[in-house]
């Protein structure tokens, strides 16, 4: 069995760029890098008392939000770590376009999914299956778990659903 993590981040409100992307790791590993990765935040949140306790990764990377207290470099350096740590122990897929350009393109009546958001996870759900139907053993189920989308969320299960 699998676990896909799926976020995204972008929206009309914070500029053009949409971005979505899949963390896909083997249960037998996650018990043991969901540990690692506690472990590196929590150290890295008790080194900077007053610190947001929740890594939002615009906000990490730009220094808002209370992480200007955080050296530029030390940010830049933990955030290394935890990317090289994913690519240690998953596949990662993910997706990025622009607004504008989707928006376009969802304007033409033969485009059957006009959400932006439903639109990237049905294509990294796509890259996930296309994945394991491609391995020659460790087929299985894939449980996907997306950041909290309440308007879309139905939409994907039923998306998902229909194949």
């Amino acid at each position: 069995m699998k676990f896909g993590y799926v976020d995204e981040s972008g929206d009309q409100g914070q500029g053009d760029v949409f971005v979505m992307a899949g963390v896909l790791i083997d249960a037998y590993r996650l018990r043991k890098y969901t540990a690692t990765f506690d472990k590196m935040i929590v150290d890295f949140l008790a080194k900077h008392p007053g610190a947001p306790a929740e890594l939002k990764a615009k906000a990490f990377i730009n220094g808002t939000h209370g992480w200007s207290k955080v050296n530029a470099t030390e940010r830049k350096e933990f955030l290394a770590q935890i990317c090289d740590l994913v690519a240690e122990c998953s596949k990662i897929f993910g997706i990025a376009f622009s607004l504008t350009e989707f928006a376009k393109a969802a304007s033409d009546d033969s485009i059957p999914v006009k959400s932006h958001w439903l639109s990237a996870a049905m294509f990294v759900s796509a890259l996930i299956q296309k994945k394991m139907q491609e391995e020659s053993r460790n087929k299985g189920m894939t449980v996907l778990i997306c950041d909290d989308n309440k308007r879309e969320m139905p939409n994907l299960a039923d998306a998902l659903h229909k194949g």
